[in-house]
């Protein structure tokens, strides 16, 4: 089944949850029980990473805009500011759909790369820079 979806809302629902750190100290079960409720799967497989931006959507739109300026090396735009990401890795590359099971990475102060469309809407994650010292 092909998705209907548009690679801004693609890119939203795979990406995108502010509540990810809520529970610090529960960031692996919140990668399995979040990835799991948004249906986040490679081809009907488990995914073998995803990482989510800890952020409301509209600061992760201003990358595209004014809040980001053009990677030369990605061709991507990269973020003026830092945000924090949860890495959400498989543990077993073998398990398969419905039993996948992540560890969770918590990556503080990070410069997102983000693929924007011509409507100035983030598509692709093309992921992260840390600073120096971190």
């Amino acid at each position: 089944m092909v998705s209907a979806e548009t690679p801004s809302i693609t890119f939203r629902r795979q990406h995108i949850d502010k509540d990810m750190t809520d529970m610090v100290t529960m960031v692996n079960n919140k990668c399995d029980s979040v990835i799991k409720d948004k249906n986040i799967y490679d081809n009907n497989n488990c995914k073998r990473i995803n990482t989510f931006i800890a952020s409301d959507l509209a600061e992760v739109v201003k990358i595209c805009t004014s809040e980001g300026t053009l990677n030369s090396q990605s061709q991507m735009m990269e973020s003026k500011k830092m945000f924090t990401l949860i890495n959400c890795k498989l543990k077993d590359n073998d398990a398969k759909k419905p039993n996948c099971q992540y560890e969770g990475i918590l990556l503080t102060n990070r410069k997102l790369l983000v693929q924007c469309d011509n409507n100035n809407r983030p598509v692709h994650f093309g992921g992260y820079i840390a600073e120096p010292g971190f």
